[in-house]
């Protein structure tokens, strides 16, 4: 019973996430919720995998970070 809510807390995780780097190119927390990511099973742990690999970058290619997180939150709209 508890699953469909914590996918929703991680949406609005996620969407928090992406308008903060659209915004500010702010990245901070998203190490964690990348980390959080990986956990899940199949597109979402990949795309938490594309995300650590995103913020490792010098300079970071913020394009491909929202890239990234508009997808994880297809997926997780898809599956609500």
């Amino acid at each position: 019973m508890s699953k469909p809510i914590v996918r929703e807390q991680l949406r609005r995780d996620v969407c928090d996430a992406l308008g903060a780097i659209q915004r500010d190119q702010d990245v901070t927390g998203l190490d964690a919720l990348a980390a959080s990511l990986t956990t899940l099973e199949g597109p979402d742990a990949f795309h938490g995998r594309l995300l650590q690999t995103g913020l490792a970058a010098m300079p970071r290619n913020y394009s491909a970070l929202i890239w990234s997180l508009v997808q994880v939150v297809t997926k997780l709209e898809k599956k609500a």
